[in-house]
């Protein structure tokens, strides 16, 4: 056997010697990794399912020509291919739902031109698709859809909600199976008549190949149409999920850092137990650079067995959350349906060389020491604990300016959205490296403290051992206060987003009782109950006030943008949240002006303000608005365009999508809800009465649905934090295991030293938890004034939370009290007589 080989198995014994520090180590870095890759991979399947959706419903289209949110004649259509125009398709799309609750996303379209965008779409040698041509009320649906419903795809009759009622439909399997099972094909003619737009089209798909296509189909267009690039509809959409994402996998990285802290102090634990065997090793002729190689080789094996062990976790971890990203996804962004996690070989070796080069890294500081060569007075614990003050010196010099750096980062607003977390993690890091010098005038202030009391030694003795065990200590407190701080900081976050939307929805949800359509809107005009109904309905002795409102896509010179379609109570501006432009006449300007009122997000994406004009397509053709307010709003991500309905089409509505009603004074709500029942029963189209507080109620189980999975990397990331502090005090208290043992001989009991250990650890956690509270608003200040903002454009009150910082003291303490059970029933139970001999 070689030098090294002998050199490495010497070093390598500790392990049997003390494995519970080992598999600590090794936990920590599994959890750290399979949170790190179970983030990629879920983010990455939802990707794929949002790409998916998009090109289904888009198919090999380059460009769409779009109209007014109501539809177009479907004659201009017919029109364009009397020019010459080919490679076109018509479509009329729009969501629609089952009995059973089920949505799913029409789509109509000519099979007769299909070819150049959905080939499965024009097989003409399937039976399905003659079918589709042939018999009426034919829907191709994908097979994994009839799967789910135990059909073999032969002509089974499924009954789908529509503006005209209950239909009776025949599902067949697609020739080709779709991705997404929510998207179905009908025959131009049947989605017409399903989705109440016989006639018109919502779109048509253009496939332009040459470069001057474009500009000359363009010219072609009657007036009130736009040729629009596909990838410009979705591009808000795709920027904003991916904001989402960027904000998941930042949370992922904190379990990172807290692993990094785990590695480095194991391996600095590592080397000053190990102190006597490297002196003895040099004395024999082994080099420094052998030194150092054997510490990174045994950092290496640390980092690979945890990043194999939690790759395999992290897939399992990422089937749990790929459907929580995806709903959430759905219900902001696009609908997509994710059923499984898809891993990707870069994506695993990515996190493969990520988890060894944490590990690498992490234990560079402990191999450079070990391989240092010492004279007299300069090895040694005491030597190390010298260096390790001058070190935090240092450190706090250098978290000074990294954090002022991180303070410049965000207050020039570099790097948008990353440089926002650019600019946290600076800062995070800068107050970290501050803490070591912290903790040590902290301790040496509790140790004067204690020495004033004579009637107890265990204060005095608890806090001069962990000032003197500084560069063991250290790293266990900067763990243990980072996840603490990010648990505050997703706190502040959450709970300040969630007052704010819980207010914004008291504001705004100020009709008494609501009727919606019992069908899904389609984005661009697409279910909707007849404009006929306010008039009825505000004639009715029992009803105050009407007002109705839709939503809408439309073509602007901002490209696609959504729009709000209002016609209001007459005291609506009272408890619309304004920000800016609240003026007196306000209502009778956007009455009788082409104005409209914009959300923040909205404002933040497109970098407009108040007086500003935006040029927007209409049934009357394209018309500039003025921006005369800015309002707070967060029922979309990418913001909305509020305008008058009756401005935006010049008349009255065609449509709505929900009404609210003000009751008359007097009139209980019950009989109103009722006649309203009553009513809508006796009408064609299904509509279902509500009131605020399920509106309310839905919103904020979809709000809870957003945040519950940073709830659980917040937990994860404790768990990480626990294993780390665990990992400390086990190697910490191990460590002074002669100094127990003198303290044992000369009177000390058992239960002296467990209180002994507990007040320890109590120390670090109480340290740690109110290092946290500073650290955590911070974060949840960046997080909601920068990173927030620059992601979605929303503002919000920052509200600090009073239970969340007991909740923090108390999670501090726990943690560091339960990691010191073990060590404190292992020096308990320890022989004192091998203890006193040899210094572990």
């Amino acid at each position: 056997m070689t030098g090294n080989a002998l050199l490495l198995r010497a070093w390598l014994r500790d392990w049997t010697r003390h494995p519970l520090q080992r598999l600590l180590t090794i936990l920590g870095v599994v959890i750290a990794v399979a949170v790190v890759l179970a983030v990629d991979l879920a983010n990455q399947s939802a990707q794929r399912a949002f790409d998916r959706s998009m090109i289904e419903v888009a198919g090999a289209a380059t460009h769409q020509v779009l109209g007014p949110v109501e539809g177009f004649p479907e004659g201009h259509y017919r029109d364009l291919r009397l020019q010459g125009w080919r490679d076109l398709a018509p479509i009329v799309e729009g969501p629609l739902r089952l009995e059973s609750g089920e949505t799913i996303y029409l789509l109509g379209i000519d099979p007769l031109a299909e070819a150049p965008f959905r080939e499965g779409a024009a097989s003409f040698g399937a039976a399905p698709i003659q079918r589709l041509l042939t018999e009426p009320g034919t829907v191709l649906v994908p097979p994994q859809w009839l799967d789910l419903q135990s059909t073999q795809g032969g002509g089974d009759r499924v009954s789908l909600i529509t503006p005209a009622g209950t239909r009776e439909v025949t599902v067949l399997a697609a020739p080709e199976a779709g991705d997404d099972a929510r998207v179905w094909i009908a025959d131009i003619a049947t989605a017409q008549l399903f989705l109440d737009r016989v006639g018109r089209l919502d779109r048509i798909d253009a496939r332009l190949d040459r470069p001057d296509a474009p500009a000359a189909l363009e010219a072609a267009l009657p007036a009130g149409l736009d040729l629009v690039p596909v990838a410009a509809r979705d591009a808000a959409a795709r920027e904003l999920a991916q904001a989402f994402r960027i904000n998941l996998t930042a949370m992922s990285l904190l379990a990172l850092l807290i692993a990094a802290f785990l590695i480095y102090n194991t391996q600095t634990f590592s080397v000053l137990r190990r102190l006597q065997v490297l002196g003895d090793l040099r004395l024999i002729g082994v080099s420094r650079q052998q030194v150092m190689a054997v510490v990174l080789i045994e950092a290496l094996l640390v980092g690979l067995l945890g990043t194999l062990l939690g790759a395999v976790a992290g897939v399992v971890l990422a089937q749990a959350l790929v459907e929580q990203v995806a709903l959430t996804v759905s219900d902001h962004f696009f609908a997509v349906a994710v059923t499984a996690v898809e891993p990707r070989p870069l994506a695993l070796a990515a996190v493969v060389a990520l988890g060894l080069g944490l590990s690498l890294v992490s234990a560079l500081a402990p191999a450079w020491e070990a391989a240092q060569e010492r004279g007299v007075g300069g090895s040694g614990r005491a030597a190390l604990e010298r260096r390790g003050r001058r070190l935090a010196r240092f450190l706090l010099v250098a978290g000074i300016g990294v954090l002022l750096l991180g303070a410049a980062v965000a207050a020039l607003g570099l790097g948008a959205l990353v440089g926002g977390f650019v600019a946290l993690f600076l800062m995070i890091t800068g107050f970290l490296l501050m803490l070591p010098w912290v903790l040590a005038v902290g301790l040496r202030g509790l140790g004067g403290l204690a020495s004033e009391r004579q009637e107890s030694p265990l204060p005095r003795i608890a806090v001069r051992s962990l000032e003197r065990g500084l560069s063991r200590s250290g790293p266990a407190v900067v763990a243990l206060t980072l996840a603490l701080a990010a648990a505050i900081g997703v706190s502040v976050l959450v709970g300040s987003f969630r007052v704010s939307v819980s207010d914004w929805l008291g504001q705004t949800l100020t009709s008494d009782v609501y009727v919606v359509s019992a069908s899904p809107a389609s984005a661009r005009g697409g279910t909707r109950l007849p404009g006929a109904w306010a008039r009825t309905i505000a004639a009715w002795p029992e009803v105050a006030s009407v007002s109705t409102g839709a939503t809408a896509d439309a073509v602007s010179d901002r490209g696609m943008i959504k729009l709000f379609l209002l016609d209001p109570h007459a005291d609506w501006l009272d408890h619309l949240p304004l920000v800016r432009g609240r003026v007196a006449g306000l209502d009778d300007r956007l009455r009788g002006d082409d104005a409209v009122l914009i959300t923040e997000g909205f404002a933040a994406h497109q970098e407009l303000g108040v007086g500003d004009r935006l040029e927007i397509a209409t049934p009357s053709g394209r018309r500039a608005f003025e921006v005369a307010g800015i309002y707070r709003d967060y029922s979309n991500p990418g913001g909305m365009v509020l305008i008058r309905a009756e401005r935006f089409y010049q008349g009255e509505p065609p449509g709505f999508v929900s009404m609210g009603l003000i009751a008359a004074p007097g009139v209980p709500l019950q009989a109103l809800e009722d006649r309203l029942d009553r009513w809508l029963a006796e009408q064609p189209e299904p509509a279902m009465v509500t009131r605020p507080g399920a509106i309310e109620a839905e919103s904020m189980a979809i709000f809870d649905r957003t945040f519950a999975i940073t709830h659980l990397l917040r937990v994860i990331t404790l768990v990480v934090a626990f294993v780390a502090i665990l990992s400390a005090l086990v190697a910490l208290q191990m460590e002074r295991a002669r100094e127990y043992a003198v303290l044992r001989s000369t009177g000390l009991l058992p239960d002296g030293v467990v209180r002994l250990v507990f007040l320890q650890g109590a120390l670090l956690g109480l340290f740690a938890a109110v290092a946290a509270i500073p650290l955590g608003l911070g974060m949840g200040w960046m997080l909601i004034e920068v990173i927030n903002r620059e992601a979605f454009g929303w503002r919000m009150d920052v509200l600090l939370p009073g239970l969340p910082l007991a909740e923090n003291l108390a999670l501090g303490l726990g943690a560091a009290l339960l990691a010191s059970i073990y060590p404190a029933w292992r020096l308990a139970r320890m022989p004192l007589v091998p203890a006193l001999r040899v210094e572990a």
